[in-house]
């Protein structure tokens, strides 16, 4: 074997076991997405926007390391039991992931709720909020960013207001109201 063929190999090696075979949570998005069982809402950070206009500049540069907010929902009827009971094993093997770090996880009597993140506690990429309901069914929200630092994404969570009339936020709004 030829110095070439011996570099080839161990290139096409460390590219295989490199590739993470495991599946993400984006493409779980995109094949959900295209199933009408489910309920999904991509907003770009533009449509998020401040009540008061009267806000510190911290506010404001925090809210600006807010790229896209994915959410993702399943309602549970009758005729998806078996799909949804499917769809939430996945999520949690998905959440499982070593790369996905668990910031807060809360049981409940109704349902779960558990909130994890791509980066470092200080530079967070990606915040996942999973929460579900044995009778209602599931919602998955991803909040992608740059650098965004988790405790001042939940001081400005109360001031921030969604902008828009779409039939995708009116379907939104009434999913969350059935899970209240």
């Amino acid at each position: 074997m030829n110095v070439f063929s011996k570099v080839l190999s161990i290139i096409v090696v460390t590219l295989l076991i490199s590739c993470d075979s495991s599946p993400s949570l984006q493409k779980y998005y995109v094949d959900s997405k295209e199933n009408n069982e489910f309920i999904s809402v991509d907003l770009p950070a533009s449509i998020l926007q401040l009540k008061d206009e009267d806000v510190s500049e911290e506010v404001k540069n925090t809210l600006n390391t807010i790229k896209k907010v994915n959410f993702l929902a399943l309602q549970l009827t009758e005729t998806n039991k078996e799909l949804f009971t499917s769809e939430k094993e996945k999520v949690k093997q998905i959440l499982k992931n070593p790369k996905y770090k668990q910031l807060m996880r809360m049981n409940g009597g109704k349902g779960n709720v558990s909130i994890n993140y791509l980066g470092d506690e200080e530079a967070i990429d990606e915040v996942v909020i999973f929460g579900s309901d044995n009778k209602k069914g599931f919602a998955l929200v991803r909040v992608l960013g740059e650098n965004m630092n988790p405790s001042d994404i939940m001081k400005i969570s109360q001031q921030i207001k969604l902008d828009g009339d779409s039939n995708q936020l009116q379907q939104l709004e009434g999913f969350m109201k059935s899970i209240n």
